[in-house]
C-alpha cells in the first residue's frame, strides 16, 4: 500500500540523474512490473493508509477500502522536514522527495531567475550542483556553521562547500530562514537585494 502511484522505486537518483531528466522513472524502479505478479505481490498504488483495525486485521485507506493482512509492516521511509514558517505555502517553495516533486522542480529550472536552496545537506547540495550545471544562479541557505555538518567530517564539509563555491554556488551558513516571500526584479538589483 503507497500513496504515490509509481511502483516501488529508488529516491538517491531523484535529486540528480532523474532532476537532470537523463533517466526515466522506468530506471528508478526497484524491480520490474513482472516480479510482483511472479511473487504474488498485490500493489494498491496511490492508495493512502489513513487507519489500522487490529483487531479485524485490515489497514483502511483513504477512499474507504480495507485491506485484511495477516501480518502488517510498517515501512513508512522519511518525509522531508516542513518549516513552520510564514509562505512554506507559496507555489514555488518546494521540498524534494517523490517523483512529483521533482516534476515540479525541472520546469523551474529551465527558466531564468535565481535558485534558493535551504539545507546543505547531501540532497540540497546535489540540486545546487543540477541546477548550476544548468545554469542558473544557486544560493544555498544553510542553518548549521558548515555544509553537510550532521553526516560528516569537517574536513568533508571542507572539501564539498570548496567544491561548490568554485561552480559558483553562493554558500551561505549559519542562516535561520524567518519567512518566504516572492520577489519580481526589474532592471538591476540593489545592494540590499543582492545581500
Amino acid at each position: 500500500i503507497g500513496d504515490e502511484p509509481h511502483l516501488p522505486y529508488q529516491r538517491p537518483p531523484l535529486s540528480k540523474k532523474y532532476l537532470m531528466g537523463e533517466v526515466g522513472t522506468d530506471t528508478l524502479e526497484l524491480r520490474p512490473p513482472s516480479f510482483y505478479e511472479t511473487q504474488s505481490v498485490e500493489l494498491h498504488l496511490g492508495a493512502t493508509a489513513v487507519a489500522v483495525d487490529r483487531e479485524k486485521k485490515v489497514v483502511k485507506t483513504a477512499t474507504g477500502e480495507e485491506i485484511a493482512y495477516d501480518r502488517l509492516v510498517f515501512a513508512t521511509g522519511t518525509r522531508a522536514r516542513s518549516l513552520p514558517i510564514a509562505g512554506a505555502d507559496l507555489s514555488g517553495v518546494v521540498s524534494l522527495r517523490t517523483i512529483a516533486d521533482v516534476e515540479t522542480i525541472r520546469p523551474a529550472l529551465d527558466g531564468e531567475g535565481r535558485v534558493a536552496i535551504v539545507g546543505g545537506g547531501y540532497i540540497g547540495l546535489e540540486v545546487a550542483a543540477v541546477a548550476r550545471s544548468l545554469g542558473r544562479e544557486v544560493t544555498v541557505l544553510e542553518g548549521l556553521d558548515r555544509v553537510m555538518k550532521r553526516v560528516v567530517s569537517p574536513a568533508i564539509s571542507e572539501f564539498y562547500e570548496k567544491l561548490h563555491r568554485d561552480n559558483g554556488v553562493d554558500i551561505r551558513l549559519n542562516v535561520a530562514i524567518e519567512a518566504f516571500g516572492s520577489h519580481t526584479y526589474a532592471g538591476k538589483r540593489s545592494e540590499q537585494e543582492r545581500s
